[in-house]
């Protein structure tokens, strides 16, 4: 007895794969720049380098014309921050950035920019992502049963076929 192919296997023939590669390059291209926008959130107006702490940037030059009014008088008042951590604001989400200064006998003071603005007492959350750990845990169930929902029928009609 000889097997025959399914008529679902004869029709995708590597021609036809080949006909979407364009599609997938797109997609892969696509996936590529989201996930370099993921890694943007060191501030335009601050030339430095990464370090051991996760979101935290050693000055090494800031220009001042990216600078809002108050960052500005922050800069020439107290001079350029040592450090500048990326944080976001706990039930908003909105970035915040932290320019901390360490003083002497490592005394650290910290300087809250919300949106360019100086903020005092505000509540931030090192988990840097932009969406609430609600929201992060809504997205991944609805992720697995979407896939469930596709893997599920498509299974069903493969082994009967």
């Amino acid at each position: 007895m000889a097997l025959r192919a399914s008529p679902i296997w004869r029709s995708l023939r590597v021609s036809s794969i080949c006909r979407h590669g364009g599609f997938l390059e797109a997609m892969l291209g696509l996936v590529a720049m989201l996930a370099l926008v993921g890694c943007a959130v060191k501030p335009a107006y601050l030339q430095g380098e990464k370090t051991d702490v996760p979101y935290r940037w050693k000055v090494a030059k800031i220009e001042p014309t990216r600078l809002s009014d108050d960052q500005r008088a922050v800069l020439e008042r107290r001079g350029p921050p040592m450090y500048v951590r990326f944080f976001r604001e706990v039930e908003t989400r909105r970035p915040v950035y932290a320019w901390v200064y360490v003083g002497e006998a490592d005394a650290v003071d910290l300087v809250w920019f919300v949106n360019g603005t100086r903020v005092e007492n505000i509540a931030v959350d090192r988990d840097t992502s932009a969406y609430s750990s609600t929201t992060r845990r809504r997205a991944r169930i609805a992720l697995l049963a979407g896939t469930g929902a596709a893997v599920v029928p498509t299974v069903i009609l493969l082994a009967n076929h």
